[in-house]
This record gives structure tokens, C-alpha cells and sequence, in this order.
């Protein structure tokens, strides 16, 4: 146990936990920083939408009265790059279901309304990662939470003295793990 203890506190023992901190953590940055930009995305949702789409509003005045064949004809006619998929009539209003999209034509007014949703790529793909829904991820979503636990802890004993865990570190440490549990109640 004095061996186990010597070779502890030796500078040996933390020149092993510098390597394995710094090139962890080379292999790693990438990984990090997408997480980290997806959970900033993520955590910053406006009004429950998802940050991957972007929505495009369209407003358009038409002749009041048409039926839903002449709404897809005009449809067909002048808004032909917004793929039709059907018109159903609900109520005194039309709802009109798009690919990637959906609207309504008000028949009284002559008011068509409808929105597109535009994937943004980048976030989607990032967020896939972050929610751990992308076919053979879970392995590397592992492989990475077990290198932050390396991370975590080889850290806590890089620094030796009164900067390190047997000082202010300790404290620090606490800290952290307190504040979410602040949160929790």
C-alpha cells in the first residue's frame, strides 16, 4: 500500500495523467465542441421549435369563393415550386397540406396562408448526434461520456499543492456538484 501511495503523490503518476488528459483530449475536441454547440442550439429552442427547420411564412391574396379544384389549379399555376400533396375542406376554411409545409385558404376573404419548413442541414445533424438518434452512434456517445469521466477525474489530479484537489480543487469540486442539485430543488 506505501508503494501504491508513493507512486500516487510521484510526479511519475502525473506526468501519466498529463498524457492521457492532453491527448484524450485532442482525440476528443471535435466530439466536444459539437456537443457543446448542440446543446447551446438545443437549450435555446424558441417556443418549442425545433432549431433544425427554418420557416419560411407566405401570405397571399386571392379571388374570394374558390373551391378547392380551383385552388389547385391556381395552385398549380403560380405556386408550383411549393409541392401540393391535397386540399381538404374543414369547416369554413381549407386546410392545405404541403410537402414540408402546411396553410389554409379562407374562402370568404381570398386569403391563403401557408408556411414551409426548411431543414436547416448542419443543425439537424448535430442535433441527431446529441439526442443519440443516428444509427451506431450509441457506441461513440459511450466511448465519449466514458472519456468525459476520464477527463473529470484525471484533471482533479494533474495539479499538485494548494491549487490542486488537496486544496482549493476540493472545493471546486464541491461546488460543481452541488450547483446541480440547486437546480433539482
Amino acid at each position: 500500500m506505501e508503494k501504491v501511495m508513493r507512486f500516487w503523490n510521484s510526479v511519475g503518476f502525473r506526468k501519466w495523467l498529463r498524457f492521457i488528459h492532453r491527448d484524450l483530449g485532442y482525440l476528443f475536441v471535435g466530439i466536444t465542441i459539437i456537443y457543446a454547440l448542440s446543446g447551446i442550439i438545443l437549450n435555446h429552442k424558441k417556443n418549442g421549435k425545433d432549431p433544425a427547420y427554418h420557416t419560411n411564412y407566405n401570405n397571399i391574396q386571392l379571388k374570394p369563393g374558390l373551391t378547392p379544384n380551383q385552388l389547385q389549379v391556381y395552385w398549380s399555376q403560380h405556386l408550383n415550386a411549393y409541392p401540393l400533396n391535397r386540399i381538404l375542406p374543414e369547416g369554413d376554411k381549407y386546410s392545405v397540406y404541403l410537402k414540408g409545409g402546411l396553410g389554409n385558404y379562407d374562402p370568404q376573404k381570398g386569403t391563403l396562408t401557408f408556411e414551409m419548413y426548411e431543414k436547416i442541414e448542419w443543425i439537424y445533424f448535430i442535433n441527431k448526434l446529441h439526442y443519440n438518434s443516428r444509427k451506431g452512434w450509441t457506441i461513440m456517445a459511450d466511448i465519449f461520456a466514458i472519456a468525459m469521466i476520464v477527463f473529470a477525474l484525471s484533471g482533479m489530479f494533474i495539479v499538485p499543492g494548494k491549487n490542486g484537489i488537496k486544496g482549493r480543487g476540493k472545493w471546486l469540486v464541491l461546488l460543481g456538484i452541488i450547483i446541480p442539485f440547486l437546480f433539482f430543488l
